[in-house]
């Protein structure tokens, strides 16, 4: 399945990295300026293809404050600082300290970090855009092993989420790192996806980007490819002309006439429920 972010006001951008596409956004006008990030065809969690950055080659994807979309979270001059990141990583080596997603400029222009140290993934946290304040999930990453990665950011009480699914284990890794950070500043500083100095090796996928703070249970959504999919009770049939939502129509069975809810199809020797 596939995520439909479409009708989702909150959702502000998605890279989805695709061959073609690296640097498109597919929600909003978000162009990311690619820097030496390759296509890979081979490793990938969504769609077709991911973006592959290299090491050695100080790979990164940017995008100047000033062209962010009107609600983006941390946008300089947007009052609203709760924000929700959710991605896939693959690290090629977990143990290098490497930068994955930046909003920090100058002594004074200093909004957060995400980045990986000790093979652990940690938040960064900036109230005056001067001092950090780190936040550090307590379980450690392997090389080459993809990983869901959702965190969640709370302006209202300052309450923060990091949630990491192992794709490998099939499995949440270790518990949610979660309590009260700081205070966070909205800076000038433009967006980056790694860091000259602080290179990521990564292959990337599906970057979404909310202004609003996602639950535990969204961010799993996202995860396993269900968030926003429409389901049975949303779908309408053309009757003589007129759409009826699929629990007004009935079919007649054996000179019965029953919801379509209730009725069964033969799927390979099983009976299943039509929206089941």
């Amino acid at each position: 399945m596939a995520n439909n972010f479409s009708a989702d006001n909150n959702c502000k951008a998605v890279w989805n990295l695709e061959s073609g596409a690296l640097t498109a956004d597919s929600k909003g006008g978000n162009i990311l300026t690619n820097s030496g990030v390759d296509e890979d065809l081979v490793n990938f969690k969504q769609g077709a293809c991911s973006g592959l950055w290299v090491r050695a080659n100080a790979d990164y994807m940017t995008i100047a404050d000033a062209a962010l979309d009107s609600g983006f979270p941390l946008k300089s001059g947007e009052a609203n600082k709760s924000f929700s990141f959710t991605f896939w990583v693959r690290f090629a080596n977990a143990a290098f300290y490497q930068y994955l997603m930046n909003k920090s400029g100058g002594y004074g222009n200093r909004s957060l970090i995400i980045y990986l140290y000790g093979n652990k993934i940690q938040l960064e946290i900036s109230a005056n855009g001067i001092a950090w304040n780190s936040y550090i999930h307590a379980s450690a990453l392997s090389n080459n092993v993809w990983y869901h990665v959702g965190i969640t950011y709370d302006a209202e009480d300052d309450s923060y989420r990091i949630r990491i699914w192992d794709d490998t284990a099939q499995a949440i890794l270790g518990e949610d790192k979660v309590g009260t950070a700081t205070d966070i500043l909205v800076s000038t500083a433009d967006l980056f996806l790694s860091l000259t100095g602080v290179n990521l090796g990564a292959n990337l996928d599906e970057i979404a980007i909310f202004n609003d703070v996602l639950t535990a249970d969204e961010i799993d959504q996202i995860r396993a490819g269900t968030y926003g999919a429409v389901v049975g009770t949303n779908m309408k049939v053309n009757i003589g002309g007129v759409l009826k939502d699929v629990t007004e129509v009935k079919q007649n069975i054996g000179g019965v006439l029953k919801d379509v809810t209730e009725v069964k199809q033969n799927i390979g020797g099983v009976l299943k429920d039509v929206f089941g």
